[in-house]
């Protein structure tokens, strides 16, 4: 399969992002590195699944529009300080996740060890500290964040994924929202089977006592 990333891939991505609700309205951001180290970037106010490889923007490492018209997206220097932490990461995909970000908002660690997709595609995510979406703060604590990990999740925002191109960073993306998915419908199952348990032994000791 050929990997090389192009807009035309990028805008299928922003589809399948809406589609797969990891997304709404004009949520989330995408970006590829090209060869030459100008990177491709999705514009700030069009919805994800309505992308035109027109729409999208080229800029340089230092954020300025090389190509294109219209605003970046407001999280540009969360994709460029992400780029200069980690020279290997050729793509970067900025989500809602709706499943995976719940689990940041009840404060618990992520388990993506919980099933092989998770521990083996994924690896450890953690989880970076809340700072408000657009800031540079966001920009720089996402980029320690994904020094050693390729997936974080942001405290009440969303999440990042890297790869070493859009496809991947795409299916971390999907693959931490299907995690995030299990995880809540295990403790859900856990959770009801607890309260069974509980009511099976009140009605055998109430049984005891009625005899």
């Amino acid at each position: 399969m050929d990997t090389k990333d192009t807009k035309k891939q990028l805008c299928r991505i922003g589809r399948k992002m809406k589609e797969g609700g990891l997304v709404v309205a004009c949520d989330g951001n995408i970006s590829y590195r090209r060869d030459d180290g100008l990177i491709v970037i999705t514009p700030s106010g069009v919805p994800k699944g309505e992308l035109r490889p027109s729409d999208l923007l080229v800029i340089d490492s230092k954020g300025q529009i090389v190509k294109g018209k219209g605003k970046a997206s407001s999280e540009t220097s969360l994709h460029l300080e992400i780029y200069k932490a980690r020279p290997d990461v050729k793509a970067i995909v900025h989500c809602h996740p709706v499943t995976a970000t719940a689990v940041s908002v009840a404060g618990l660690e992520f388990p993506s060890q919980i099933v092989t997709e998770g521990r083996d595609f994924l690896g450890p995510v953690v989880t970076v500290p809340f700072a408000e979406p657009g800031s540079m703060d966001l920009a720089i604590k996402c980029a320690q964040g994904l020094q050693k990990v390729n997936v974080i999740l942001m405290a009440s925002h969303g999440a990042c994924a890297v790869g070493s191109n859009l496809n991947e960073a795409f299916y971390r993306m999907e693959t931490l929202e299907s995690v995030a998915k299990i995880y809540r419908n295990a403790m859900t199952f856990h959770a009801a089977y607890e309260v069974m348990h509980e009511e099976e032994q009140v009605h055998s000791l109430a049984d005891v006592f009625t005899l």
